[in-house]
């Protein structure tokens, strides 16, 4: 699609399958990465549109055994830029498109269990509380969203159906480096802040969306605004506390941390649709979001852009506004 038409896309391809990811690639813009629901991963060059992938993934190169979630271009140093994809079969794997479509799995995701917290009423008895612990029917988790450290590009969170969160690191795939437990439902993504390196975003089916922090294991701050499983997020690219979430009950929020923690400064609801994605344009005051009647609607936002601002400044801003919300223990 191009906004200078909304009416007709520039191009489009028909696929035997669902497509339930997309990324383009930040040094080739033209090549495509798609995801599709039966698990393959495909590569499309968007100059010469053609129903054919110029490089897919098959059953013996990799391909996953259930839906890919999310694909993401990341730029690893040495390595160069590389695809990464996870999937609910609980793999987190690297794609190379040097020779042919090449794969590398990051991590196979393994359930853990909660770390329990004595209640108050045996603490004070002086019990000693024994962790009750189930077995596990499967000890695989299933991947459902991922991002990689804007800091150090080895390092990634990946957000499960069990609700968890896991810091990650490329070159140590046996064991998590650190577990996030907070969401009580599967995580539909997770996202690091633009503009302060340590803290993340992450968006679940329990209805609300959690701001944390890389060092600290509990969330910082929640934020509610219904009783709606809340689909995607994205912070703002040019302002450092707003962030934007849709809901599968139709919602599109904007949220600023300098304003409120408790509702959104902005919201939008349209009917009878199950929005899905947002994306905010990096050079306007424009967001767009999709849901499950098929189409992209785009909003123009009025307010919340800082065209003339620095990252530093921003990121001061984003301090300021962290330390105002946040009560001292």
């Amino acid at each position: 699609w191009s906004l200078k038409n909304p009416e007709y896309p520039d191009w489009f391809f028909k696929s035997e399958c669902g497509v339930t990811a997309l990324a383009f690639s930040y040094h080739q813009p033209s090549l495509l990465a798609v995801g599709f629901y039966d698990g393959m991963v495909a590569i499309y060059d968007v100059r010469t549109p053609t129903d054919k992938p110029m490089l897919e993934s098959g059953h013996t190169s990799g391909k996953h055994s259930d839906p890919v979630w999310k694909l993401q271009w990341v730029e690893r140093g040495e390595v160069g830029e590389s695809l990464i994809s996870i999937s609910t079969d609980g793999r987190v794997t690297q794609w190379s498109i040097k020779k042919g479509l090449e794969h590398t799995d990051l991590m196979k995701l393994k359930r853990v269990h909660r770390r329990t917290i004595p209640t108050a009423a045996a603490a004070a008895a002086g019990e000693q509380a024994a962790s009750k612990t189930e077995a596990f029917i499967s000890r695989r988790s299933s991947g459902m969203c991922f991002d990689f450290s804007p800091r150090d590009t080895n390092i990634y969170l990946t957000g499960t159906e069990d609700g968890n969160i896991h810091k990650c690191s490329c070159s140590y795939n046996e064991q998590y480096l650190e577990s996030y437990f907070g969401h009580s439902g599967p995580l539909y993504q997770i996202q690091w802040s633009p503009f302060a390196s340590n803290l993340f975003l992450s968006a679940s089916a329990d209805w609300t969306v959690k701001l944390w922090a890389e060092e600290s294991e509990n969330a910082i701050i929640t934020f509610q605004s219904g009783n709606e499983e809340v689909a995607d997020l994205q912070w703002s690219p040019t302002n450092s506390t707003v962030f934007g979430t849709v809901t599968c009950g139709g919602r599109l929020e904007i949220w600023d941390l300098t304003v409120s923690t408790l509702k959104p400064i902005l919201e939008h609801t349209l009917k009878n649709v199950k929005l899905s994605t947002i994306l905010f344009v990096e050079s306007s005051p424009i967001v767009l979001c999709g849901g499950d009647n098929g189409a992209v609607s785009v909003f123009r936002m009025v307010g919340v852009e800082h065209p003339d601002t620095t990252a530093e400044e921003e990121l001061t801003r984003l301090e300021e506004a962290m330390s105002s919300n946040i009560v001292a223990p």
